[in-house]
């Protein structure tokens, strides 16, 4: 077996995981509420863009942190959209791991990058 066919054996094996298909089904739900889902929408899009303006160095902006939390309490308010969230949760961080462990995996011939 190649690596491309592993690659896909890993695939179907994230595919059939027991958060895989509760972050489908969750995603089904949400997709007949459209508010929800806009809520939903929103609210991730604008967690990535404070995360992404904070790693690049610009200070926290607390108006929108302050939307942010404002988002949350909306969605934590509503059944689709909760679930979805906690489904979403929990399946970034299988995604996340498994990031991790491809990473540690490979980063023997990276030491190159060290700064000496």
């Amino acid at each position: 077996m190649n690596i491309y066919d592993k690659t896909h054996a890993l695939v179907g094996s994230i595919k059939s995981s027991p958060e895989y298909m509760e972050f489908m089904a969750a995603k089904k739900v949400l997709d007949t509420d459209e508010q929800a889902r806009s809520m939903v929408k929103e609210f991730i899009a604008k967690q990535m863009e404070l995360e992404y303006e904070m790693m690049g160095g610009k200070p926290e902006d607390k108006a929108k942190t302050g939307k942010i939390q404002e988002l949350y309490q909306l969605i934590a308010a509503n059944s689709k959209a909760s679930q979805f969230m906690h489904s979403y949760m929990k399946f970034q961080r299988v995604v996340a791991d498994i990031y991790k462990i491809l990473g540690d995996s490979v980063a023997e011939g990276m030491d190159f990058f060290d700064k000496k």
